[in-house]
């Protein structure tokens, strides 16, 4: 289900490169950005781009939104989707999306999730393999009664911005943060 975020993540992360090869290379320019109708806001270092599809779950349209910025080949994302009131007023519903959503990443990176998974609005962080090699990522993820919440950092293991992606995660704030 979620394997299509993954992509569009390499996408963004293809699309650093491109820039790498043309010369540009931005410093870090924070910017506040509301997103999902004003219920989630995220400081990104450079101007975010939207990409949208709609994703299943259990029998449901869920149509999420990924707002990302590709920056020294580091993807700064946050993902957001309204849940439809059958998944949100059910809290068994609420807690496979999570657990399936955290599943996936570490699915998509060839690792085993640990057990316990982190708890909904834990940070987690996998290291993992990519097409072109080791990728750390950093993440966390919040379902709420009305969305599901993901803000993401992944980038080559080798050049991982740990304190800009610090930054970026404990400055988003979404429903349930």
């Amino acid at each position: 289900m979620f394997r299509s975020v993954l992509m569009a993540l390499r996408a963004l992360v293809v699309v650093a490169f491109a820039g790498f090869l043309v010369g540009c290379s931005p410093d870090y320019n924070w910017r506040e950005v509301t997103l999902a109708d004003g219920l989630v806001m995220a400081a990104f270092p450079d101007k975010p781009r939207v990409q949208k599809k709609t994703l299943p779950f259990e029998g449901h349209a869920l149509e999420f939104s990924l707002t990302g910025t590709v920056l020294n080949d580091a993807v700064f994302a946050v993902g957001h989707a309204p849940l439809p009131p059958v998944i949100g007023q059910d809290a068994g519903m609420r807690e496979r999306l999570y657990q399936q959503t955290l599943l996936s990443f570490y699915g998509n990176f060839g690792e085993q999730p640990p057990n316990p998974l982190p708890r909904q609005g834990q940070p987690f962080e996998i290291a993992g393999k990519g097409p072109g090699g080791p990728l750390r990522l950093q993440g966390v993820v919040w379902v709420h009664s009305s969305s599901i919440t993901e803000a993401l950092v992944m980038a080559p293991a080798d050049r991982f911005p740990t304190e800009p992606a610090g930054q970026f995660l404990n400055a988003v704030k979404a429903p349930g943060s």
